[in-house]
């Protein structure tokens, strides 16, 4: 699913910190792809592009200072979006299916939004009244929905754990690579049906 040829491709890791990730993300695709960071903090800019020039790495790697609602995402193949908290995952993957990228990344992070929503199943409910168990709940809850809902917009997506838990207890990624066309009337009907249940 990394497989690049032929055509120059771009990769938009958003919400990018130190850009360890998007470092890692232009050496994987080299000379194959421009690299474009993005991230609100102008310190961290400054820093990832004085980086990437030492490197000898600004023909191909660029940082700019944004937000997620001010990026340009319309000639992105690629977009990564590590650890963006709470619904900013959400806008990151909204972006990169609005750009038709071919391939999201994203490890979510700091799920609070869905929690509050939560209507615990009757057989569930005992349980849920316990805050750590409602917390994971609205993590897979919201987890389940993304995935879910990236199918629905046409993409393959796989939810794998990408680090030991030794390490971060946010170890979920989903990854999503288009595949199909949006729409699905079925996949749509099991969403809502998904969401009722909760």
């Amino acid at each position: 699913d990394w497989s690049v040829t032929g055509v120059q491709t771009c990769a938009l890791p958003i919400c990018c910190g130190k850009g360890y990730l998007t470092f890692a993300a232009s050496e994987l695709l080299g000379d194959r792809a421009v690299v474009q960071g993005v991230e609100a903090r102008a310190d961290l800019v400054d820093f990832c592009n004085r980086t990437a020039a030492e490197q000898g790495l600004a023909a191909r790697l660029s940082f700019t200072l944004g937000s997620i609602s001010s990026v340009d995402a319309g000639s992105a193949d690629v977009l990564i979006a590590l650890h963006a908290c709470d619904t900013a995952t959400d806008d990151a993957l909204a972006k990169g299916v609005s750009a038709g990228a071919s391939l999201l990344v994203v490890a979510p992070c700091c799920q609070k939004e869905v929690r509050p929503q939560i209507v615990p199943p009757g057989v569930l409910s005992a349980a849920l009244r316990h805050g750590i168990f409602k917390e994971r709940q609205a993590e897979f809850v919201t987890d389940a929905l993304r995935a879910h809902l990236l199918e629905w917009a046409g993409y393959r997506t796989r939810v794998i754990e990408f680090i030991s838990t030794e390490h971060t207890a946010k170890n979920t990624m989903i990854t999503a690579v288009k595949a199909n066309p949006p729409g699905d009337a079925l996949i749509a009907q099991e969403i809502r049906e998904f969401a009722a249940f909760y």
